[in-house]
């Protein structure tokens, strides 16, 4: 009598191969969370995002600007361009650091403002600002780097 073995079974080595995947995946899970959560964190924190609105705007205005121009106690910044009825001044008013462009209009670029600072440093402008709220807030950006 021959008896018939049947060999195909799920083996050990099989189980821990699916164990070894699946701790992976856990570890790209959990990784993926905590990024997550960090980034949501910055998202809805709406003064960060307002701050980082105006960054950009501020960074792209003066990305195109010949020189710039800064008053004697640092509260009001003017970036001069080839053509002059494109130049800007930004100013803090009324607890709202504002843009105008020719002398016109006012655009409200970050609000809760307590104070600011523009510092000239060449080819470079330090932005400090205090909020309402008691947070301060510095960051550095260029000036005229936009290919001519």
């Amino acid at each position: 009598m021959n008896s018939v073995r049947c060999e195909s079974g799920y083996t050990l080595l099989e189980s821990l191969l699916q164990l070894v995947i699946a701790a992976a995946f856990l570890h790209l899970i959990i990784v993926f969370l905590l990024y997550k959560e960090s980034a949501y964190q910055q998202l809805t924190d709406s003064e960060s995002t307002e701050w980082e609105l105006f960054m950009v705007d501020l960074q792209a205005d003066l990305s195109a600007v010949t020189r710039i121009g800064v008053n004697s106690d640092g509260t009001v910044l003017t970036a001069y361009s080839l053509n002059p009825s494109n130049d800007t001044e930004y100013s803090s008013v009324g607890g709202v650091i504002r843009r105008r462009v020719a002398s016109q209009g006012h655009v409200p670029l970050l609000t809760n403002v307590k104070k600011v600072k523009f510092i000239d440093e060449g080819p470079l402008l330090v932005v400090s600002v205090m909020l309402l709220d008691g947070t301060e807030r510095q960051r550095r950006v260029a000036v005229g780097l936009r290919e001519k």
